[in-house]
């Protein structure tokens, strides 16, 4: 359920919202004659989305905007004003409002939209703090991972630093994060120098050949072993595992070390275990000793490639099982790997499992097999408007924008593709013209012409 506080002061104006809204099962409304009434209720209370009329007596809606945002409350706000108050809405935008809606016209049509602008701004925030837990959670799992671990970004500094580091090197988090020039190597080796983290993005022969024996490359990360170190001034054996870090564009973005001491293994009589583990993958079938090419099994059984289609568009249409779906799609795509519905499916159940990089790179593929379908340029846009707004990068949004005119070329009454237009205009500063397609997709709604399909 989707938590509403709808503020205005004309009470019955407050109650048909309310109806309306709450008549769809999945948005609860609690609401509020004025703009210090609400702030009030605030104080006990969070809410999912705020709507705000703009003009109320003492406190108008952009002033209580700007006072929710002074105190830190971020809570997606949508601002419902009268006709002809254009340099409201500009003034909303620019204060923080998610959206907009203009008083006024059919009342099914206007009162759909609001609903449905309800529910993508709770998309949006529930969307960005699954990805702030998901990134805390990262953090406190490589904190208490079993090896000492640290990670540095591309200048050098520290952005991590575990506890099992802490214990191996007697240094605290707290006095090392943040610091660069080789900070992370004193405790290691009492001089500021290169060490194996940073031969992931320099690679120094010359430091390789003095200070360590280098076991293996493996792909892009680097295992090694060192006798050269002395964590708490005691001469040690290490085992050390170093990575790059990239960021969703495949920049790398930093790196990250892993070290065991493994001194009481090099002792006569102790052999060192095996410190690289076997990777097993899922594509490689195994039968009697002998690897299956991936499909070889379905074409020998009689399943085609049509059979795990259909069986994976109903699992992620029908019952919303997307991790499932997205297995059907890689067996259709391991018996034809042309198959653009396949590519659809897996990018569709990739944009809404929060993969957006992934989820752009299927719909890519599906544009580049068989061009021209207005809801796979729908889906890359929106998947690159979110991706933008988890990464900030601009040019996303400016590519998301190219998709959706992709589609309003093919079918000028795509709703969703002038909002998501509307959106991605906003994140880039461009209010007016944000105003201008969120103007049209509401024109549209009321003219009865909202074609758009969500396939």
């Amino acid at each position: 359920m989707i938590s509403v506080l709808f503020v205005d002061d004309e009470p019955a104006l407050l109650e048909i919202t309310r109806m309306y809204l709450e008549k769809s099962g999945s948005i609860t409304v609690e609401t509020s004659r004025s703009a210090l009434e609400a702030l009030g209720i605030l104080k006990n209370r969070q809410f999912d989305v705020i709507v705000s009329d703009y003009e109320m007596p003492l406190v108008d809606g952009i002033m209580f905007l700007k006072i929710l945002r002074t105190e830190g409350n971020n809570t997606p706000f949508l601002i419902f004003t009268g006709k002809g108050r254009e340099h409201v809405v500009i003034d909303a935008l620019n204060n923080g409002a998610d959206y907009y809606l203009q008083k006024g016209g059919d009342p099914k049509a206007q009162f759909t939209e609001l609903s449905h602008m309800i529910e993508q701004a709770f998309q949006r925030r529930h969307m960005e703090k699954n990805l702030q837990a998901s990134e805390k959670l990262l953090v406190e799992i490589i904190n208490f991972l079993p090896d000492a671990t640290f990670a540095i970004d591309i200048s050098g500094m520290v952005i991590s630093w575990n506890k099992a580091m802490e214990v191996m090197t007697g240094v605290q988090a707290e006095a090392i994060m943040g610091k660069g020039n080789y900070e992370y190597s004193l405790p290691f080796y009492g001089a500021r120098r290169p060490i194996l983290i940073d031969l992931i993005t320099k690679p120094d022969s010359e430091v390789q050949r003095k200070y360590y024996s280098i076991i293996k490359h493996e792909g892009d990360m680097l295992i090694a072993e060192t006798e050269k170190a002395t964590p708490k001034g005691k001469s040690s054996v290490l085992w050390a595992k170093a990575t790059p870090l990239y960021n969703p564009k495949g920049e790398i973005i930093g790196a990250i070390e892993s070290i065991r001491d493994i001194t009481e293994y090099r002792k006569p009589g102790k052999p060192a275990p095996d410190m690289v583990p076997v990777e097993v993958t899922p594509e490689k079938v195994v039968n009697n000793g002998d690897a299956a090419t991936p499909g070889l099994f379905d074409r020998m059984f009689g399943k085609t490639a049509n059979s795990w289609y259909h069986k994976g568009v109903d699992l992620y249409y029908k019952q919303g099982k997307f991790q499932e779906a997205l297995q059907a799609f890689d067996r259709v795509l391991e018996i034809e790997p042309g198959h653009a519905g396949a590519w659809n499916g897996r990018g569709i159940c990739l944009k809404e499992l929060g993969r957006y990089e992934e989820a752009i790179q299927c719909f890519n593929k599906v544009i580049a097999i068989n061009p021209g379908d207005e809801e796979v340029y729908y889906n890359r846009g929106e998947s690159l408007e979110k991706l933008g707004k988890n990464n900030g990068d601009l040019k996303l949004f400016e590519e998301a924008i190219k998709s959706f005119d992709s589609v309003l070329k093919q079918n000028p009454y795509h709703v969703s593709a002038w909002n998501y237009r509307g959106v991605c205009l906003k994140e880039l500063g461009k209010y007016e013209a944000a105003k201008r397609c969120f103007d049209h997709a509401q024109l549209l709604i009321r003219q009865g012409q909202n074609k758009y399909s969500r396939r």
